[in-house]
């Protein structure tokens, strides 16, 4: 066997061996319903140690809460009309919720609402043991994750640093590098490129940052300064980005200009070669020096060159101190991006599609009503967050039509007349290896994973099933219907897929630029920029993944980037209170322009360029009237003799 194979096939063995022993484990101890220890065992392996820990505790969370709160809906309402009801508030709510928080702690919010759903559902059809269905439940969760910690904790790996720590030190080379070609050429064809990989890189980072503190308290208190680093280098790049503008403008290869920036690109290429070779502690200050040299020449790109090293030895300070060592605030942020339209229709979707199947079992009475709310109640929920839901529930609805069919097929010719739990789990056992299996396989991973629950989930071991075939077969088909529910409220009814997401989260940036060039206060200012950051990378990330095209908006969000960066120095140079009426007029104008024409992206590449220029333009005017007031004093000081400048540089002769 292939040793790619032999490894998938032990992980599967693994992964079975989890599911049986929960399933053995809670129907031991008399849990009600012991199967969903079983199905929570296959759900909560992951691929990191970390992701299975938190993973386990914030699937606990939510049980417990959707637990409660289904214990308090059955006490105080019994018809399935008010019980709709009462449920299209509690998904909505929880959806919508679930919608605005990342990761994990989203996962909890959805658990929230379809554990509450689940349970709703089994008590109506239950209703003499609410309460062992609800406290079975928990109890089930809490065995799946004991089990699947015992039997896979030891053999997975632990949460990927070294991979962070190797990828950052990859992305702050290319940085280097990208800086020492944007000052020897401007903005090249390969200048461009590499800003292109680095935003596409950082939006990776972001992730992999969240997987490698995963159930980590020490981490997490480090790991903002990683934030802080990621954030440090989007502030270069989109500073780099005006920078190219005006270097563009300004380029005519002669002189000492150039001769400055061909020797600073060496140096800087010589740095990224000898921390690429053997990063060591003493490179920052190489860095800082560099960094003081680049701020006499070009201060905006030198100044935010600087607080990327300050970043950069903030996060070896923090990697090699303990966790309370770590605790000083980092000087850059990146605040989450928090879509409340799409929260607001995920919450709308979840709570319409509940209520029109919902409404309609009341009306009809019909048995299976309360499967299909089941199945639909957690298709609407835990997949509602994705990029593209409609794509993960439409595999969804393959695993579980195939998974139902296995179940029904089991529970009538092999378990009919099977009394023994041994003997159960021995019958079963091959039709959950075949899933876990299947679930090793990028292409079946979806499918095979849901049709496994899916067949748990029918089959009911541990459970005696006193129904008739033709009732289980139904059963199966409502629970099927429902995910086809699901897929349909995705597709159709309130759709949602990457395009549209990316759309709103292009018009979040837009409307960030246009709330910075509107308001100059600082903290406005400050908040703006660090949630447009995290937004750009959100978005680049959506693209990488989904847009065939994703360069085009990988070169948008540079863009966008390099836009905040100048409305944020027209605003600081505006409020400094020492501008000629030339300069002051030039910036409200550009800052008026930004306001105006932010919301059209097809502008924004001109719009970059003009504010660049108004930028620049006051600079340069500042510098002259600096260097002016200079060579004034420094004659009045000399008895009437004229020196040179105390700063050569000037900006008039350098830009």
């Amino acid at each position: 066997m292939n040793p790619s194979h032999r490894l998938k096939f032990a992980l599967a063995l693994r992964g079975t061996l989890a599911a049986l022993t929960a399933l053995g484990v809670a129907e031991f101890l008399g849990i009600e319903n012991p199967y969903w220890a079983a199905m929570t065992a296959l759900i909560v392996i992951q691929p990191t140690r970390g992701l299975l820990f938190e993973k386990s505790f914030y699937r606990l969370v939510g049980t417990v809460f959707g637990s409660l709160a289904a214990l308090l809906l059955l006490q105080y309402t019994k018809s399935p009309f008010l019980l709709t009801c009462a449920l299209v508030f509690w998904i909505a709510g929880c959806v919508g919720i679930g919608n605005l928080f990342h990761g994990l702690r989203s996962y909890a919010f959805l658990m929230a609402g379809c554990t509450c759903a689940v349970i709703v559902m089994s008590g109506f059809m239950n209703p003499s043991r609410v309460p062992e269905i609800a406290f079975g439940r928990i109890a089930c969760i809490v065995v799946g994750i004991i089990v699947t910690t015992a039997v896979t904790a030891l053999f997975t790996p632990r949460s990927p640093r070294e991979e962070l720590k190797r990828r950052l030190r990859e992305v702050i080379c290319d940085a280097i590098r990208w800086l020492s070609e944007l000052i020897r050429d401007g903005r090249s064809d390969n200048v461009a490129r590499l800003e292109q990989v680095m935003l596409i890189e950082l939006a990776d980072l972001e992730l992999l940052l969240d997987t490698a503190g995963a159930a980590s308290p020490g981490f997490k208190k480090r790991h903002r300064h990683v934030k802080s680093l990621i954030a440090a280098l989007l502030s270069l790049l989109s500073v780099g980005r005006l920078a190219a503008e005006h270097l563009d403008r300004h380029s005519d290869g002669v002189g000492r200009d150039a001769k400055w920036r061909e020797m600073m690109s060496r140096h800087l290429l010589h740095v990224a070669s000898t921390f690429a070779s053997s990063p060591r502690g003493g490179i920052c200050s190489e860095l800082a020096a560099l960094a003081c040299e680049a701020r006499s020449h070009l201060p905006l790109l030198g100044e935010t060159f600087a607080g990327l090293v300050v970043a950069m030895e903030e996060v070896r300070a923090g990697f090699e101190a303990v966790a309370e060592d770590a605790a000083e605030e980092p000087r850059h942020r990146l605040i989450r991006h928090r879509d409340w339209v799409e929260a607001g229709r995920a919450a709308f979707r979840s709570g319409l599609v509940i209520a029109a199947v919902g409404f309609t079992w009341s009306a009809t009475g019909w048995s299976k009503g309360p499967l299909m709310m089941m199945a639909l109640s957690i298709m609407t929920t835990i997949f509602s967050n994705k990029d593209h839901p409609a794509h993960f529930v439409g595999n969804i609805f393959v695993g579980a039509a195939i998974g139902s069919a296995s179940a029904v097929f089991c529970r009538i010719f092999l378990l009919s007349a099977v009394h023994d739990p041994s003997l159960t789990v021995a019958v079963i056992a091959p039709f959950v290896l075949l899933g876990f299996v299947a679930m090793q396989y990028q292409r079946t991973m979806i499918a095979a994973t849901d049709a496994t629950l899916f067949f748990i989930f029918v089959v009911q071991p541990g459970v005696a099933v006193n129904v008739a075939h033709v009732d289980l077969a139904i059963g199966a088909v409502a629970m099927v219907a429902g995910v086809g529910t699901a897929w349909l409220s995705y597709t159709v009814l309130v759709p949602i897929n990457p395009g549209l997401r990316m759309r709103s989260i292009l018009a979040a940036v837009s409307r960030d630029l246009v709330h910075m060039a509107q308001d100059g206060s600082p903290q406005v200012l400050g908040r703006a920029q660090e949630r447009l950051h995290h937004r750009v990378i959100r978005l680049v990330d959506m693209a990488a993944r989904h847009d065939p095209e994703h360069l085009r908006t990988v070169e948008g969000g540079v863009t966008a980037l390099g836009m905040a960066a100048c409305i944020r120095s027209l605003w600081e140079k505006l409020n400094g209170n020492d501008l000629t009426p030339s300069s002051e007029r030039i910036i409200r104008e550009a800052l008026m322009t930004i306001a105006v024409l932010a919301p059209q992206p097809d502008n924004a590449r001109e719009l970059l360029s003009r504010a660049a220029r108004a930028l620049y333009a006051v600079l340069e005017e500042g510098a002259v009237m600096k260097g002016l007031m200079n060579e004034t004093a420094g004659a009045a000081g000399d008895s009437g003799q004229v020196r040179q400048p105390r700063n050569r540089l000037l900006w008039a002769e350098r830009q």
